[in-house]
């Protein structure tokens, strides 16, 4: 891996982000709620090691600073899979991203229950623990094992359709929690779509990286309001146009 400076405050940043969530995930289930929320708490340790590194730059984060800043920033989600956590199951990871104006981007995943540090860096490839990523090889969606994520307002609007056009055309979809952390195992090969709608900013920039430098494809709708989130659909370069050619088919891409 290169040499860079942005890099290693991102994966210092997600090492001491995941050291906090780890040591209170693995106590008891009320030391997780001890006095400040643990999503709160990785969050601070993120930011304290990126203002150390870089004070002037701007940072996007779910927990402290939501609201839309420009490039150069960094995009922070510090506990993706917050109900995952609460309930004490192992899936769960933090997530950073560096966007640059007029640098590479870098991004790094730690998928802290199974201490894997996934990390990408804008062409020169994706990572995890040091040993490079590839998607899978999988041709047709029929050998396709999907991974995917919906919320209330999906199911408030009926967006059900394409959860059974999936579970028809493939192996089987899966339901997680952790949109980080399943994006990162789409770029190594563990899982071979995955799809998603109303995704915040800060859980659709680190995972479609690695994806992308991985050797896979990613197809990005951004939000066009504050209501709706963003849409993502990452796979291997194969099987992205049948994706994409199903999900169309029932309007699940906006």
């Amino acid at each position: 891996m290169v040499n860079d400076r942005y890099l290693w405050t991102a994966i210092r940043a997600a090492e001491v982000a995941g050291d906090e969530l780890r040591a209170r995930f693995e106590s008891s289930s009320r030391e997780r709620f001890r006095d400040r929320p643990a999503d709160e708490a990785a969050e601070a340790r993120i930011t304290d090691v990126i203002a150390a590194a870089f004070p002037d730059d701007n940072v996007v984060s779910e927990e402290g600073s939501p609201e839309f800043r420009p490039k150069p920033r960094w995009v922070v989600d510090p506990l993706d899979g917050t109900v995952n956590f609460h309930n004490g199951v192992p899936h769960f990871s933090v997530s950073i991203m560096y966007e640059g104006a007029t640098r590479p981007d870098v991004g790094v995943v730690n998928y802290v229950p199974a201490d894997q540090l996934y990390v990408a860096i804008e062409g020169e490839g994706a990572f995890v623990n040091g040993r490079e990523l590839s998607v899978s090889n999988a041709a047709e969606l029929s050998e396709a094992l999907v991974v995917t994520g919906f919320d209330s307002l999906a199911r408030a609007n009926g967006d059900g359709a394409y959860l059974e056009a999936l579970c028809e055309s493939t192996r089987g979809v899966r339901r997680m929690g952790s949109a980080a952390a399943e994006l990162a195992l789409v770029a190594a090969g563990r899982f071979d779509v995955y799809f998603e709608q109303n995704l915040d900013m800060w859980d659709a920039r680190t995972g479609p990286l690695l994806v992308r430098e991985a050797g896979g494809e990613v197809t990005h709708v951004e939000a066009i309001d504050d209501v709706t989130g963003d849409t993502v659909v990452a796979s291997n370069q194969a099987l992205h146009r049948q994706v994409i050619s199903l999900m169309s088919r029932h309007s699940a891409l906006g």
